[in-house]
């Protein structure tokens, strides 16, 4: 009964998602204002009213947005019992790496902290206080110190690593050791409870590793790097096994990686185009990441399915509706804006 009672009362949180037709007329705004009224009718609105007291222009909607998707967040793991929620956690712990490593390129190159927080994803499992004195530290050694006295996990693989940071300067071993961590923590806990549920959760774990190697092997490539070093960034656990994203990174060059691609399961993403450059084929494989986590089977409501789909959903909303801002605020053209945009085909 469990699950019945959760996707019965996520079914009225999916309503309260921007249907496609909200998203483009917000397309059709000019001016940051005209976006504000228009959230102001959304289920936007408190967050909207109460950041509105403190902030105004592009920092209201951030504002408003971080606290908008927060509130989701936890109604979410509120109305969910105790099994689904501790699944639910999972899921969620992917937008505190999330944040983690864009406050740790952001110390790296020695970005502002208000710059940075601007790219923050809502945050639940960590608590905000914990981000606003992550964001004051001034070297990622004081983000270190800072993570070991607070007893954060995340503090062993970054410590582990960091000699090695700090002799070569690679941002690329910082970040791998979070993602790294996150995964292999998340499927070890998962084995845990060893049902259906955790099948799901760690089918979209595998998507995902699986996608974020795609794309690793496609900079890789793209960018002719031939050092075996390469191979140490693979991510491992996905149902790409670690030989078949080798094979990936030893393409001759992009035509290469592209038919190599195309006979991995994920090679649907490429259409039947002939040729993609590097951005579009990038952009392809990144939208079959929300493809696939937001695609929504109405007819599972025994599982977690749908709560999943939910959390993604929402994710991509907030994204859109920071990239519409963000455009605004920049006095960018619709084409712009679209460009980066994750595309509204993704929700059906």
């Amino acid at each position: 009964m469990s699950y019945e009672y959760l996707n019965t009362r996520v079914r009225v949180m999916l309503a309260r998602l921007l249907a496609p037709q909200q998203f483009l007329a917000l397309l059709e705004l000019r001016e940051l204002p005209q976006l504000i009224t228009a959230l102001s009718d959304t289920d936007y609105a408190p967050e909207l009213e109460r950041s509105s007291v403190e902030f105004s222009g592009y920092e209201l909607i951030e504002n408003a947005l971080i606290a908008h998707g927060q509130r989701a967040f936890q109604k979410l793991l509120t109305i969910a019992p105790e099994g689904p929620r501790q699944l639910l956690e999972i899921v969620l712990e992917r937008f505190e790496v999330f944040n983690l490593k864009t406050i740790v390129r952001g110390l790296h190159a020695g970005a502002p902290a208000k710059e940075v927080a601007r790219s923050l994803y809502p945050s639940l499992l960590f608590s905000q206080t914990f981000y606003t004195e992550l964001l004051q530290r001034g070297t990622l050694r004081d983000m270190l110190d800072y993570l070991l006295s607070t007893g954060n996990r995340y503090y062993k693989p970054l410590a582990a690593i960091f000699p090695e940071y700090e002799r070569t300067g690679k941002l690329a071993l910082l970040e791998h050791a979070l993602d790294s961590f996150y995964f292999a923590n998340a499927r070890a806990r998962l084995r845990e409870y060893a049902d259906e549920n955790a099948k799901i959760v760690q089918d979209a774990l595998d998507t995902e590793t699986d996608i974020l190697n795609l794309v690793y092997a496609l900079r890789v490539v793209a960018a002719g790097v031939r050092s075996p070093e390469r191979e140490r960034y693979i991510l491992a656990g996905g149902r790409l096994s670690t030989e078949a994203v080798r094979e990936l990174l030893n393409a001759a060059d992009l035509d290469d990686l592209l038919k190599k691609v195309r006979r991995t399961p994920y090679g649907k993403a490429l259409a039947a185009e002939a040729e993609l450059s590097i951005t579009r084929l990038q952009g392809r494989l990144e939208n079959l990441l929300y493809r696939e986590l937001c695609r929504l089977e109405r007819g599972r409501f025994f599982d977690i399915h749908m709560a999943i789909s939910y959390i993604w959903r929402k994710s991509a909303e907030i994204t859109n509706i920071r990239v519409i801002a963000s455009g605004l605020a920049r006095r960018a053209s619709r084409a712009q804006i679209e460009e980066h945009l994750i595309p509204l085909e993704v929700f059906a």
